[in-house]
């Protein structure tokens, strides 16, 4: 089939793509809970979080996918994959603006500075 290597290649860069987006989110988790603001680490290791259950809601599109579709090619499995990610980010950035509230957005004291 014609879509195996795009499906391959897809996969691949997906799998580029959200690894450096949780590493990323990780990254800039740190920095936000170095400067003492609890909401936006709170924010940035949610996303992290979401990225990383990527692979539990993967077994739940591939399920879905191959209840509809019958059984994916490799085209069609990326996109699942993918999908299950979307949809985990999606569902932490409705949680991320749900939980906002007009409080402080900073600690009073930065972290580094704790005993």
């Amino acid at each position: 089939n014609s879509t195996d290597g795009i499906g391959a290649l897809l996969l691949y860069a997906l799998r580029l793509l959200f690894g450096l987006g949780m590493v990323l989110s990780i990254i800039f988790g740190f920095i936000a809970i170095r400067r003492g603001d609890m909401i936006r680490h709170r924010a940035w290791m949610t996303r992290a979080y979401a990225i990383g259950l990527g692979a539990g809601t993967q077994a739940l599109t591939g399920m879905v996918g191959e209840l509809v579709l019958g059984t994916p090619n490799e085209l069609e499995n990326a996109l699942l994959m993918g999908a299950a990610w979307v949809i985990n980010l999606a569902i932490a950035e409705w949680s991320i603006r749900r939980r906002r509230t007009p409080r402080a957005r900073t600690i009073s004291v930065p972290v580094s500075e704790l005993p």
